[in-house]
């Protein structure tokens, strides 16, 4: 072949060569998301239009403009999100998940009335593993189809719970409930703690599943049980999962029969620290949220459930002021009546702007 021609050739091919090149090097990855809105919630809470998102053994392995993410990475799946926004999983702090099947049972109570006369004796009659699994397994769809992908739960048969959610991909802090009653799943404290005990034994270091002791609250468990369940936090490692202070009853008969304030009661007897986490949190009194802070408890706002109970307006303003650790829940379907955190988000900068006349107060 003519060497002028031979040479042209080669010229020709080395765009086509340079791409097949960098086809070669581009890395395979298990998913592409392309053309969405990234909302990234990244230190500087970036905006990405027409963004892409590289996916690799369950974890984000790259973000950034759409072009960037297609010439670095390969992959058999794709989403095309045009017209989509993407944004990080929500995570649901408190909830009873199978209480989905309680959903509007009974409406303008307060709490200690919609518990002793509607939902205990509903949950007598009806909760067994079954109904557990049928209401975890509605509860996760609707949690799925609203954004949520991480959330904080307390109920019975939690194994259970925890089998439908690992099944779902969904990532759970799941608490075995610990009340002095007997429950559906286990009849003494002594049958509660060794379900428990066995629960946290099979799900710990599970990598969607973090299991957790649920001693419901201190006007339900004495005081030998919640120092019990303390020590097995201690011992095993497991997160504290409870209800403090959700009404001005709860605290007014805590103050008269112990002297003190649920929270100071139990900073007492040494149950505080920062394994656990505490919902409600509506009536702290006088240096509580001191004490919150100083054991790093974290704290599970209920907005819509606080509402429709009644049970009052926490003082998230002066939390967050004083830099307690704060979530964002719905509680359980039955009290809300549904499990949307974009409600609840929409509902927490609300509330707290007219509860306190000023409109700067939570940002939306």
């Amino acid at each position: 072949m003519n060497p002028y021609k031979f040479a042209l050739i080669c010229v020709s091919l080395m765009p086509m060569l340079s791409h097949a090149t960098a086809q070669t090097r581009r890395q395979s990855v298990d998913l592409l998301v392309l053309g969405g809105t990234v909302v990234t919630m990244d230190q500087t809470r970036r905006v990405l239009d027409d963004a892409g998102i590289a996916v690799s053994q369950g974890r984000i392995v790259a973000i950034g403009p759409r072009a960037d993410i297609e010439s670095r990475y390969t992959s058999r799946q794709r989403v095309m999100a045009t017209g989509k926004v993407i944004t990080p999983g929500l995570i649901n702090g408190h909830t009873h998940v199978p209480m989905v099947l309680f959903r509007g049972l009974a409406d303008d109570l307060d709490l200690q009335e919609w518990l002793t006369k509607y939902i205990f004796p509903a949950e007598a009659k009806n909760v067994t593993e079954e109904f557990v699994r049928v209401g975890a397994r509605l509860g996760l769809a609707e949690m799925i189809r609203g954004g949520t992908t991480t959330y904080c739960d307390m109920y019975y048969f939690e194994d259970a719970i925890a089998d439908e959610t690992a099944k779902a991909g969904v990532r759970g802090v799941l608490g075995e409930t610990i009340i002095d009653f007997p429950v559906a799943d286990n009849k003494t404290n002594a049958e509660g703690m060794a379900y428990v005990e066995k629960f946290v034994a099979r799900w710990k270091g599970h990598e969607l599943i973090v299991p957790a002791i649920a001693p419901h609250a201190p006007y339900t468990v004495s005081e030998e049980h919640l120092k019990a369940a303390r020590a097995f936090s201690d011992r095993t490692g497991a997160l504290i999962v409870t209800h403090i202070s959700e009404t001005k009853r709860e605290v007014d008969d805590s103050v008269k029969a112990k002297g003190a304030s649920p929270v100071a009661y139990l900073e007492r007897i040494g149950f505080l620290n920062d394994h656990v986490i505490a919902a409600h949190m509506v009536w702290p009194q006088g240096s509580d949220i001191a004490i919150l802070k100083r054991h790093g408890v974290g704290v599970v706002h209920n907005p819509q459930s606080n509402m429709k109970l009644a049970s009052g307006v926490a003082p998230v303003p002066r939390m967050l002021t004083e830099k307690i650790f704060l979530g964002l829940g719905t509680d359980g379907a039955a009290s809300n009546n549904d499990l949307n955190m974009w409600e609840e988000m929409d509902t927490v900068a609300k509330l707290h702007k007219v509860f306190t006349c000023d409109p700067k107060v939570i940002s939306a």
